[in-house]
């Protein structure tokens, strides 16, 4: 083979190596020029399904009124029942029968993430999908610009009238929640509607369906059951029921009952204000009241979570306090003024002594004693806005005197100061010096100052 001069092998030798430098930079060039290529693209997806999604939305429409109406019904009518389910799961978790409901109470405590992580998948697989297609073959850009924009017209329909139809079933679901239930639904336990609610009865009827005895109260006192503290005692969830606490008191720690339960006269019938209607020993059966305590915790709950856990829990209750309608402020004036009626008292020193409750959109009365006084004790507007805004913790422990919360406290004295003349409550001779206090903590000029 004849050999090539000398300085045409230097000549292919550079030419060789040249071609193994630009290789590399060409490939380079062109994988950037496919990435912009395919973020275009994917631009362009999402550009083009907007502009589809407005028709989107009123095809939806007209298939929902249309030619897919049942359809449509059918998932209404799942909305709601979903919706209703979780209001009882919420309120009434035993209806759902003793094996089940502890399961059913823990889901729906935590119904907000499970939904949320639901929808996220949802949306993450309806829009995801398309990209995903887009990313790996751009030449299926328009098909998947009529696929996601029609998911996002679906979704911007479908999304509001679930959720409208879910509140829609919770509104039902509370409702049914306020009725006499059995132990059980569909469990083969009879349900006993409209019977009177909270009464010696009805925690009858609940012990025997459930077979529960006396014993089963005494084991209901444990550690896990422990819902607070009232005047001389501490009251503990029952096992066997969610109408009914069992309050322990202090000085009886040491000594279980014995003996079989006995009814007690009811001090406010038609009423809870959490009163009893049994006891078994010095122990008492209570009506049970929905909600959290208004207010900050106790003291020595406060040393045991520390002092951003106590506020956070204060700001939980006078958020929820202030953002009640007026009717909740208007039923607990007037819940105070029967409370007169009867001959007992409220105490309005504990904040705790007033629950919050959300979901009921209501108030809720506890530890109601009776008035040993030879006046009986006449309740004021500031039976009200002093538990509520709980003096003591805005203006003693917490810094600068809660001038972050005065919103909130502002709108709880505004609709307790209607709700008291809307009720007919008992005006003082002076203001005192507990809502004084409380106006100031509020920012708020103090009336006749």
């Amino acid at each position: 083979m004849p050999q090539l001069p000398h300085g045409h092998e230097q000549r292919r030798e550079a030419d060789s190596k040249t071609a193994e430098v630009g290789a590399p930079r060409e490939t380079q060039a062109s994988v950037e020029q496919t990435t912009a290529d395919k973020l275009s693209s994917e631009a362009n997806l999402l550009l083009g399904a907007l502009k589809r999604t407005p028709q989107a939305f009123v095809d939806r429409a007209k298939d929902a009124t249309g030619d897919k109406l049942s359809e449509t019904g059918v998932e209404v009518a799942t909305s709601v029942a979903i919706g209703a389910a979780f209001a009882l799961a919420l309120k009434k978790p035993q209806v759902f029968g003793k094996v089940v409901a502890p399961y059913v109470e823990g889901a729906a405590l935590n119904a907000g993430k499970i939904l949320g992580a639901v929808a996220a998948v949802d949306v993450g697989t309806k829009v995801g999908v398309p990209a995903y297609q887009v990313w790996k073959d751009p030449r299926t850009l328009e098909h998947n610009k009529v696929q996601l924009g029609n998911s996002l017209g679906g979704m911007a329909f479908d999304y509001p009238l679930m959720a409208a139809s879910g509140f829609a079933g919770f509104g039902v679901g509370s409702k049914l929640a306020r009725m006499e239930m059995g132990a059980g639904l569909g469990l083969g336990k009879k349900m006993e509607l409209g019977a009177t609610p909270h009464t010696f009865e009805k925690l009858s009827t609940q012990m025997k369906a459930a077979q529960a005895t006396e014993q089963n109260i005494m084991a209901s006192v444990k550690e896990e059951n422990f819902l607070g503290r009232g005047s001389n005692g501490a009251v503990y969830k029952l096992d066997f029921t969610n109408d009914f606490v069992v309050k322990v008191p202090e000085f009886a720690k040491g000594k279980p009952p014995t003996g079989k339960i006995e009814e007690v006269a009811d001090c406010m019938p038609g009423h809870n204000v959490g009163q009893p209607v049994a006891k078994l020993g010095d122990f008492e059966i209570l009506k049970k009241q929905d909600g959290f305590a208004a207010g900050a915790p106790g003291a020595k709950a406060r040393r045991e979570m520390g002092p951003e856990a106590a506020e956070a829990a204060f700001a939980k209750g006078v958020k929820a306090s202030a953002e009640l309608p007026q009717s909740a402020y208007d039923e607990l004036a007037r819940t105070m003024m029967a409370v007169e009626k009867h001959g007992l008292q409220f105490d309005p020193s504990k904040p705790g002594n007033i629950l919050v409750d959300p979901v009921g959109q209501r108030f809720n009365l506890v530890d109601i004693s009776k008035s040993h006084a030879v006046k009986p004790y006449e309740h004021t507007v500031a039976d009200i806005i002093v538990p509520l805004a709980d003096n003591y913790f805005v203006g003693s422990v917490l810094p600068n005197k809660g001038v972050a919360y005065q919103p909130y406290l502002q709108q709880i004295i505004a609709k307790a100061n209607i709700a008291a003349k809307n009720a007919g409550m008992h005006e003082r001779p002076e203001l005192g010096s507990s809502l004084s206090y409380s106006y100031k903590l509020a920012g708020l000029k103090v009336p006749g100052e």
